[in-house]
């Protein structure tokens, strides 16, 4: 019943009888069923968002495998934790049993492990900003499923995929590959990868400019992590339009989404959607006029993203800070961290945040030093923005440009 359980749920009624299922095979004295009864639990329990208990089930799965050698059924637990430790965003925990996964897969010649280990260490290799790698890992996973017909393996890495052209700014193709994610997952009929596809469609939409397009797609979204119950993906699909409200002039809206998905992710222990909040946080108290607690937010959201080894999430929190501090009258100290930001982006090739960060210094040598000083920046970050097709920056600064040569 398990894989009907995976996919059908009741999510509550299968963690009671996979329960019994470990509780049998331990009477018994039989470690292998013990294994694969604990290591369903531990996937069932991640579904749930119950991180901890997750791990504890499949680290006990790992250790009931290792008492009868069998090296498949180690592998696929240590694949299941390294996904949730990505969830947690323990990257380096991640990564270490995604690789030992690999490993053990290619000594048994087991095709689809080895892809599905790829698949989630890319993921991991692109939380941790090491985009290039994280590509690398990806594309052989995809071209692995795709020799196999796994269309569900296909389906995630061309999301993936998409999340990681997102980072480099490639728009145009991280759009391609989520809508040839989300197609096949309603061939699949999956509706929580659906929803996954859905809010990475949606990032894309805001970030080219298309913020209502943006809103349908992440309150699509909503609407099937709520019927589904999956915690983690609600969160997500709130912050985002907590970010959408921020940018359409609602800045009281987009906090209260905000503190929700916050306080979701806390109970969840995501720290990288705790720091991903806090940074979208400290942008909307900021508007409101309240710049201390932005900037409490944005501390936290730095520490978090700096532990979790996160460049570039860290640089778009400290474009953020730059940016409340530059309109708060604080223009030097603003230039200090627009620089930070501008390290961090260029060494990852995070084109986003380096225009960001090239526009904030920009305007920051225009306003300390006068009107037409920061021009090579700010050119330099026109040159970045229309590579990436935002339009709506360019237009900002090249009225800046024209107010100066008037």
């Amino acid at each position: 019943m398990a894989p009907f359980l995976r996919q059908a749920g009741p999510w509550d009624q299968a963690v009671g009888l996979h329960r019994t299922a470990a509780e049998a095979a331990r009477h018994t004295g039989d470690q292998r069923a013990r294994g694969d009864a604990l290591a369903e639990l531990g996937v069932v329990r991640r579904f749930m968002a119950t991180y901890t208990q997750a791990i504890d089930a499949l680290n006990e799965a790992v250790t009931a495998y290792e008492a009868v050698d069998d090296r498949r059924g180690k592998a696929d637990a240590l694949n299941q934790l390294g996904i949730v430790w990505y969830l947690t965003a323990d990257n380096e925990d991640a990564a270490r049993a995604q690789t030992e996964a690999h490993a053990l897969y290619r000594q048994l010649g087991n095709r689809l492990g080895q892809a599905n280990a790829l698949a989630d260490l890319g993921m991991t290799q692109r939380q941790m900003s090491r985009f290039d790698a994280a590509v690398e890992s990806q594309s052989e996973a995809l071209t692995i499923y795709r020799e196999l017909d796994d269309r569900y393996g296909e389906a995630n890495s061309l999301r993936d995929l998409g999340v990681v052209n997102c980072l480099m700014g490639a728009y145009g193709l991280a759009a391609r590959h989520h809508q040839e994610a989300f197609d096949i997952y309603q061939e699949l009929d999956d509706r929580v990868h659906q929803a996954y596809a859905l809010n990475e469609l949606g990032v894309v939409r805001r970030l080219t400019g298309d913020t209502e397009g943006a809103r349908t797609a992440h309150s699509q979204a909503l609407t099937h992590f709520t019927e589904l119950g999956e915690r983690f993906g609600r969160a997500t699909s709130v912050r985002h339009l907590g970010v959408v409200e921020r940018l359409t002039g609602d800045a009281t809206e987009a906090i209260r989404l905000l503190v929700e998905a916050l306080d979701v992710y806390r109970a969840l222990g995501s720290r990288g959607g705790e720091a991903a909040s806090l940074s979208e946080l400290g942008v909307a108290r900021g508007i409101v006029g309240d710049r201390d607690s932005a900037i409490e937010a944005f501390q936290r959201g730095v520490e978090i993203l700096r532990g979790l080894g996160d460049r570039c999430g860290e640089a778009e929190v400290l474009n953020h800070w730059a940016m409340l501090l530059f309109t708060s009258g604080a223009p030097t100290a603003a230039r200090r961290h627009f620089d930070q930001a501008l390290a961090l982006a260029r060494d990852i090739h995070c084109p986003l945040e380096e225009a960001r960060a090239l526009e904030g210094i920009g305007r920051c040598d225009w306003t300390v030093d006068g009107p037409g000083h920061g021009v090579a920046s700010l050119r330099d970050a026109v040159t970045v923005y229309r590579r990436l097709g935002v339009s709506a920056a360019v237009d900002d600064i090249e009225r800046l440009l024209v107010s100066r040569s008037g």
